[in-house]
């Protein structure tokens, strides 16, 4: 029997609107007079960016789109819209009218092998989505086209296609579980590699299940009560927490340990001293919120916005900050960013930077005057009218770096060959008056 425990890492299903479901949504919002759709939004205590993904077809993640749809009194399976071949019965219908797809943080996994447990309870049927790389305007769209392939390679099986979703090619297959284990296994083994000639991506059990929801209303509640009951200290370790709108709550010293806040909005939010480490921040508005002292160590923090945030004495080692957005920083003390994954950083204002891997980061006009960057790694890095004067570059790695009109003097680290170079290369040099390497050449 498939065991859900196999998963190696939690992952969130998610779904996108149809463009029937958008429509549908959109005049819902009217007739049930919520204004707009920030305010909507602040009612169902979502992220703005939440609700603006829903209403442009982006995927959101299940609990999100379900509270969406409730809300608006619409039926949240139509909503996603699924293009259904033979439905064979009223239950086969609810569970596989589905828009699905799986996000990791931000980012799209494909190739992960995924699954939870689904059950049509009329057939005892297991219910899974097969996503195959191309598009399904490329291919004859019948369940016939694929069937055949299941047909030829598991002679005898229950296996049967019984849908195809819109967009990518995701095919909706049920059959017996011992049928279904039989092709998950092929999969891990790397035995079912394609279908018909189109390469398999992923194969994916669908779930809907009581305990999801029951979760989810947990979730809310959390939610909710955060924002009206403010407590110092409190203990939110390993809470989902993520599409939240958190806009200015105060969570001084709180326990978030673990937490999951991605796409949460947490501006003007009051997070000193608060302990990050090892959240997942990815997406998050973070922008003009008081971070000073927190520990964000090993955080998720992969495009989130962090513009204006107070990060003065925050521990962001080994966080993960690729795409995060970090200008306008200027008078912020960002210490402690050893082995942090840095890029976007235009115009923002670093210090103690030792060891950090910057490779292929945006510093363009970043101050960095006096900043310790003994050992860092700023290949391919755009260093272009950044201010490097005073600044510690022994050991680092420039190789690459793009030093038009960065400025540079009484820099510890730098021989005259590599000054030569960078020179060269478009930097400015200032070391003394009437030097002659302060001139591009």
């Amino acid at each position: 029997m498939i065991n859900p425990s196999q998963n190696r890492k939690k992952k969130k299903i998610t779904f996108s609107a149809s463009e029937e479901g958008v429509e549908k949504a959109e005049k819902a919002l009217v007739r049930l007079g919520f204004g707009s759709k920030s305010n909507f939004a602040e009612s169902q205590f979502l992220s703005r960016s939440t609700i603006t993904k829903f209403f442009n077809q982006q995927p959101i993640q299940l609990d999100s789109f379900k509270r969406i749809c409730e809300a608006l009194k619409l039926n949240w399976q139509e909503v996603a819209g699924i293009t259904e071949e033979s439905p064979t019965s009223s239950q086969l219908e609810k569970q596989t009218n589905l828009s699905l797809s799986l996000e990791e943080g931000v980012e799209t996994v494909q190739t992960i092998f995924r699954q939870v447990i689904a059950v049509d309870e009329e057939s005892q049927e297991i219910i899974v989505a097969v996503t195959l790389e191309g598009d399904i305007n490329s291919v004859q769209s019948d369940a016939a086209f694929f069937q055949g392939h299941f047909s030829k390679k598991y002679p005898g099986s229950t296996i049967k296609v019984v849908a195809i979703q819109k967009g990518s090619i995701r095919l909706i297959i049920k059959g017996s579980p011992e049928d279904i284990q039989k092709l998950l296994s092929d999969f891990e083994a790397e035995n079912l590699t394609e279908i018909n000639g189109f390469p398999v991506q992923d194969i994916q059990i669908l779930s809907e299940s009581p305990e999801h929801d029951e979760s989810s209303e947990r979730k809310w509640r959390l939610v909710e009560e955060i924002i009206t009951n403010p407590i110092e200290g409190r203990d939110l370790s390993g809470a989902d927490l993520s599409d939240a709108d958190l806009r200015n709550a105060k969570l001084i010293k709180a326990n978030l340990i673990g937490a999951d806040l991605s796409g949460a909005d947490l501006s003007g939010a009051n997070l000193s001293g608060a302990d990050l480490s090892g959240a997942d921040l990815s997406g998050a508005d973070l922008s003009g919120a008081d971070l000073s002292g927190a520990d964000l160590i090993g955080a998720n923090l992969i495009g989130a916005n962090l513009i204006g945030a107070n990060l003065i004495g925050a521990n962001l080692s080994g966080a993960n900050l690729r795409g995060a957005y970090l200008s306008r920083l200027r008078g912020a003390y960002l210490s402690r960013l050893s082995r942090a994954d840095l890029s976007r950083l235009s115009g923002a204002d670093l210090s103690r930077l030792s060891g950090a891997n910057l490779s292929g980061a945006n510093l363009s006009g970043a101050n960095l005057r006096g900043a310790d960057l003994s050992g860092a790694y700023l290949s391919r890095a755009d260093l272009s009218d950044a201010d490097l004067r005073g600044a510690d570059l022994s050991g680092a790695n420039l190789s690459g770096a793009n030093v038009e009109k960065a400025r540079f003097s009484n820099n510890q680290g730098i021989s005259e060959n590599m000054k030569q170079d960078l020179i060269k290369r478009g930097a400015i040099f200032e070391d003394s008056p009437g030097d002659r390497s302060f001139v591009r050449v």
